[in-house]
Formats: structure tokens, C-alpha cells, sequence
């Protein structure tokens, strides 16, 4: 069974007492335990007989997830992707304007998705995925749902609207 991602940081807090017999063994090793916890970023201490745990979702995602897996290409408008070798493997790299959600959403109000697809020049479930990210991020939930219109489109200060608002740069 594969790991999930936490979405948020977990925290949990706990009554305790000692076990019968463990109070010195529990005082000596407690330390030791909080500090090799604090190694892998896992907050754990007791005051006052409340145990709490706090684990941050960032530490935890980017140890699990390991950065594996192929690396999301960007869409371009001018760029292109070039290569080099390095050490034997072959490293690509993209240089150029990417295609962002503010030069995107132009397109989605006066086009069809066929017409859209055909223009880039990318496959039909790639685009409907990058399409998703789009309409489900906190960039296309903060905008003034008037401006998203096709009349609105052939507006300049409507493009620069899109442009104002934080996240417009995310890679389409």
C-alpha cells in the first residue's frame, strides 16, 4: 500500500502518566526519544502529563515522496526543451516563455477544447488533467466570475485583470 500525501499537519494530544515501575527509565530515555524524533521532524513532548505529537506535512511529504517519478513538461509558447549529457545520463531542460494559466484562460473562453488541443499540440487527456489543475485552483476560484466571458476576452485590461491576480504564473 502506497504512502498518501498529507494535506495538512497532523497533531495529536494525549493524557499520560507513567507506567508503574518506568519513572526514572521513562525520565533518562525521554530526551534521547524526543531528540532522535526531532532528527526526522517529528515534534513530541510531555508537560504536565499531556503527551502531544505534531508531525508537518511538508517534512513528511518531501521524505515519502522522494521527488521520484518523471518531471512535469511545461507548455510553451516560444520555448523549447534542450538536452545536454552529464556523467553519461542525458538531462533536459526548458528554456523559454511558458504557457501559464493567465495565457490559458483566453483561449478556454473564445475556443473549443478540439481547437485548443489541435493549437498546442498535446495530447487529449494531458490537456483535460492540466485543464482540471486549472478550473480547481485557488487562482480561477479568486477571480470576478464576470470577467469570464468571451466578449470580455477581446478586452486588453481583462488580460491584465487575469495577470493581477496571485498564481497567474502557474505553468499551464
Amino acid at each position: 500500500m502506497g504512502r498518501k500525501k498529507l494535506n495538512e499537519s497532523p497533531f495529536i494530544k494525549y493524557t499520560v502518566t507513567d507506567a508503574p515501575g518506568f519513572e526514572k527509565f521513562n525520565e533518562k530515555f525521554l530526551p534521547v526519544v524526543t531528540e532522535a524524533l526531532s532528527d526526522i521532524h517529528i515534534n513530541l513532548s510531555v508537560k504536565d502529563n499531556e503527551l502531544s505529537l505534531f508531525i508537518p506535512a511538508s517534512y513528511y511529504n518531501e521524505y515519502h515522496k522522494r521527488n521520484a517519478g518523471r518531471r512535469r513538461k511545461i507548455m510553451s509558447k516560444t520555448g523549447t526543451y534542450e538536452s545536454y549529457e552529464i556523467n553519461g545520463h542525458k538531462k533536459t531542460f526548458f528554456s523559454g516563455d511558458k504557457l501559464t494559466y493567465a495565457d490559458v484562460l483566453p483561449l478556454l473562453l473564445t475556443r473549443s477544447d478540439a481547437d485548443i488541443i489541435k493549437e498546442l499540440n498535446i495530447p487529449r487527456a494531458t490537456y483535460y488533467r492540466h485543464k482540471k489543475s486549472l478550473l480547481e485552483s485557488r487562482y480561477y476560484d479568486s477571480l470576478d466570475k464576470a470577467y469570464l466571458t468571451p466578449q470580455s476576452v477581446a478586452d486588453e485590461s481583462t488580460l491584465e485583470y487575469f495577470k493581477s491576480i496571485p498564481g497567474w504564473d502557474t505553468a499551464f
